[in-house]
């Protein structure tokens, strides 16, 4: 995600949501595709910066289970996608997601670092992971964003004065990192939550129809200046927008950062269905040649794109018939 960043961050205000629905399609699905669930460390490499190794990330690792009681219910992440940059290497995409099951939920997060920012992928990283594997009860959590965020940013602060960086690279980096930020937590009686600063997204969806969208409801809202968590920023001063609501059987939940879900939006408001084409996309090979192939027809904007999708499935089933 390119853009210039204020001096000062803008603080998120407060969001106003609605439900609508496209008209549907016919077509059958396509078979899905099961990514590896999990976290997937979106780059696969150390990034190095005035030469110094920044993180050692995980190849792979697998989702951290807790304790669980058998249930009715399941929930799959069937859809996990990354494309970089064109032009950029893989281990340059500032997308970066985390996913755990806990009990009695499953919870994912997903960050996209504002590349004009130092140190925005390990930023984005340390948050997702933050706030997925976190040791405070969901209740601190959802009722004040400072409980989460400060002992993340006074850390992150000790671990900078302790990098050996250029003159350059400690003025750029005494600026701040930043990153949008969006997650889902589904619970036992499938109450979910969700918290989000800019404009990476979530959309929650029912036989292929919209019921909500969050933190952003159309396509115009985008533009190169998103609401951003910072490491300077107090955060008793960052507020985070939150949303939650009641699933059912076979909903399903998409993240997605910002060029995804600005295509999403522009296909709603032409009256086309995006979850058709989105369900055909079972495969990381299918999904890099669609976002090129839409790069091309400037259907979508040339950024690290990232989709994941959570489905809730009934226990005896492999997956829910549309």
């Amino acid at each position: 995600m390119t853009l210039n960043l204020p001096i000062e961050l803008p603080i998120a205000t407060d969001t106003v949501f609605r439900t609508f629905c496209p008209n549907t399609f016919s077509e059958l699905h396509s078979p899905y595709g099961y990514a590896n669930s999990g976290f997937k460390a979106i780059c696969l490499n150390t990034q190095k910066y005035s030469d110094q190794n920044l993180y050692n990330l995980p190849v792979k690792t697998t989702p951290k289970t807790l304790e669980t009681k058998k249930l009715d219910f399941g929930i799959a992440l069937i859809q996990s996608f990354s494309v970089q940059k064109a032009g950029n290497a893989f281990v340059e995409c500032e997308d970066i997601w985390h996913y755990a099951e806990r009990n009695p939920m499953v919870s994912i997060a997903l960050s996209d670092g504002a590349t004009e920012s130092s140190f925005s992928r390990e930023w984005a990283r340390e948050l997702v992971k933050a706030f997925v594997d976190r040791d405070l009860p969901w209740q601190e959590v959802y009722a004040c964003a400072a409980n989460w965020l400060l002992p993340l940013q006074t850390s992150w602060q000790q671990w900078l004065t302790h990098q050996n960086l250029s003159w350059f690279a400690k003025r750029k980096s005494g600026e701040g990192a930043f990153a949008t930020f969006v997650s889902l937590e589904v619970f036992a009686d499938l109450s979910w939550k969700s918290l989000a600063v800019g404009d990476s997204c979530l959309f929650m969806v029912r036989d292929r129809c919209l019921q909500t969208s969050f933190p952003l409801q159309k396509s115009h809202e985008f533009n190169n200046r998103p609401r951003l968590i910072g490491t300077n920023v107090k955060a008793a001063n960052i507020n985070i927008s939150q949303i939650h609501g009641d699933a059912k059987h076979c909903d399903r939940f998409y993240l997605a950062t910002d060029a995804i879900a600005c295509w999403i939006f522009k296909q709603l408001e032409v009256n086309q269905n995006p979850w058709v084409k989105l369900d055909e996309l079972t495969s990381q090979e299918l999904f890099a040649e669609w976002v090129t192939a839409s790069r091309e027809q400037y259907e979508i904007a040339n950024d690290d794109t990232t989709l994941l999708c959570l489905e809730i499935q009934d226990a005896t089933k492999i997956r829910c018939e549309p």
